[in-house]
């Protein structure tokens, strides 16, 4: 990868970062049980209508959404696999502007929800992957989901069921709670690592539609690292090559230090869990993992995460790396 390009500016938004993956799999509570004794997320909620557990940090009110195969959310024949992708904006103002900008030049959404603590918007990506732009409406997250939920979901309408908030209700300098016990002991999931199958489309929706920028690689190279305005990745977008399945490649999951992934390692054998990959590259350290459906997770720790170290680099260790 070469140098990041920043000659495509946002469009019609422009998020803080990924606020959370959902994950379609084939048992809810024995995902639940494995994110919480493995990776090292809370169960903050449980939703038994909608056969899905949620997982946190306390970053988010969930970093990782479970959501079974067999829920009423889920197509028929819906295998194990990514469900969407979300990213955060600062507020809800900034949301239905970028909404109405967005409907005004034609972009359609398949969905528009009224989550409680959150309003947001649903689109496909070019190669069908299911995205979420959204923005925190309550501030006090814990107060409104924990434990079994349920409840119904009231429309809302942009611009029309409410002012628009301007106030910034997402969580700042948050406590974060690990499961001490759990092998990984993760922070916060801070990316998703897609292979693409037309890297250039993909490259222009995630910057131009979504409103992400360049940090790393561009859309000449082999690979490119996406972030908001909050940290320095939020997607990674790979170049497909022969023999790489194009769609979601890994959730990438941060850790405390280099220390924390040495002790998961030695963990793990007596989990019965494998190491796919364990990269050691200037930029990071990552060891990439399986959960029971198969999904690709990647713990990482940054070392010199910056556009010189990563240049060069190629798309077969892209995908294990960025």
């Amino acid at each position: 990868m070469g140098k990041a390009e920043s000659s495509l500016e946002a469009r019609f938004f422009r998020p803080r970062r990924l606020g959370h993956v959902n994950l379609f799999v084939s048992s809810y509570e024995r995902a639940s049980e494995f994110y919480q004794t493995v990776v090292g997320f809370e169960e903050v909620y449980r939703q038994p209508d909608n056969r899905a557990s949620f997982v946190s940090n306390g970053n988010t009110y969930h970093d990782l959404g479970l959501t079974d195969v067999t829920s009423h959310y889920a197509p028929a024949g819906q295998k194990p696999g990514l469900n969407h992708i979300a990213f955060e904006l600062e507020t809800e103002a900034d949301l239905v502007s970028g909404y109405r900008q967005s409907v005004e030049a034609g972009v359609e959404y398949y969905s528009i929800q009224d989550h409680d603590v959150a309003h947001s918007l649903y689109k496909f990506d070019p190669e069908g992957n299911a995205v979420e732009i959204y923005a925190d409406v309550v501030t006090d997250w814990r107060a409104a989901r924990h434990g079994v939920f349920e409840k119904v979901k009231p429309e809302w309408i942009p611009g029309v069921t409410n002012v628009p908030s301007t106030q910034r209700h997402y969580p700042q300098d948050p406590p974060i709670r690990v499961v001490p016990s759990s092998i990984f002991r993760a922070r916060r999931v801070t990316h998703a690592a897609f292979v693409a199958k037309d890297f250039e489309k993909m490259f222009d929706y995630y910057t131009q539609v979504v409103g992400l920028s360049p940090y790393a690689g561009g859309r000449d190279q082999d690979g490119a690292v996406l972030a908001g305005t909050f940290g320095t990745v939020s997607l990674s977008l790979v170049r497909a090559t022969p023999g790489a399945q194009p769609g979601l490649h890994h959730v990438g999951i941060e850790v405390k230090d280099e220390s924390e992934l040495d002790r998961a390692l030695g963990l793990l054998p007596a989990a019965g869990i494998a190491v796919e990959q364990d990269v050691d590259h200037p930029a990071r350290r990552a060891v990439t993992i399986q959960d029971p459906d198969g999904i690709r997770l990647q713990f990482y720790v940054n070392r010199q995460w910056t556009p010189e170290t990563l240049s060069g680099v190629g798309a077969g260790q892209a995908r294990y790396l960025l």
